[in-house]
């Protein structure tokens, strides 16, 4: 089963699709399951759970902006505060039930430095990111294996047509949100996937200040 862990909908405000496009980009994508994970809101995971079609396993959860970059929180179905300490992010994710992935480690401006990973008590980290340059989703890997930790792929889509660029692969006898925890934990799960390569890594970049410039250069 194909499952991509780290998508976005409208309820991130630096994305417009909906739960619908969502779904139809998945089953175009032949995806078992998807991860909602906007932006310091479960709001659009906990709608994408309501409206799923029978077959899609939907994962809720969330991309926290944490004192020192994103973490995801996966099987979460509540809010979690933004601007926290590492630490006191990964014990509340642990208290909502969930998991703590280290996301997109080593992005510029968001992303969690290798020192602050390796200090904390991170469940998994983000080894394979679709909008990672193709370069840090190597580094990160390294950093995984070096220190014996579970990985997993998402494509942090923005929009449909990225839904599903990079992915996690799971038994096709996982069938619930527990099962793919526990697959993911136990490292029972395979990556597909790459990165952006140079040319789009520098049009990202440009957007990216574009958009944080009319935030008032204020973090997601």
């Amino acid at each position: 089963m194909r499952a991509d862990l780290h998508i976005h909908s409208f309820h991130s405000k630096d994305n417009h699709q909906t739960a619908q496009e969502i779904f139809k980009a998945a089953e175009s994508k032949g995806l078992g399951a998807i991860a909602i994970t906007d932006h310091n809101t479960v709001v659009g995971a906990m709608e994408a759970l309501r409206l799923a079609p029978d077959g899609l396993i939907v994962l809720p959860g969330i991309e926290i902006t944490s004192a020192d970059g994103h973490i995801l929180a996966l099987n979460v179905e509540q809010d979690i505060p933004r601007d926290l300490s590492v630490a006191e992010t990964i014990n509340r994710i642990h208290a909502a039930g969930g998991i703590a992935v280290a996301a997109h480690p080593y992005r510029t401006w968001s992303g969690l430095k290798e020192s602050v990973i390796r200090k904390s008590r991170f469940d998994a980290v983000e080894a394979i990111n679709g909008r990672n340059t193709r370069k840090n989703n190597h580094r990160v890997q390294n950093l995984a294996l070096e220190l014996e930790l579970p990985m997993i792929a998402g494509s942090d889509a923005h929009r449909p047509g990225n839904i599903g660029a990079a992915v996690t692969i799971f038994a096709d006898s996982v069938q619930s949100r527990d099962e793919m925890i526990g697959a993911i934990l136990n490292k029972q799960v395979l990556l597909d996937g790459s990165g952006r390569h140079t040319k789009e890594t520098i049009s990202y970049g440009g957007r990216s200040i574009a958009k944080w410039m009319r935030r008032g250069m204020r973090r997601l």
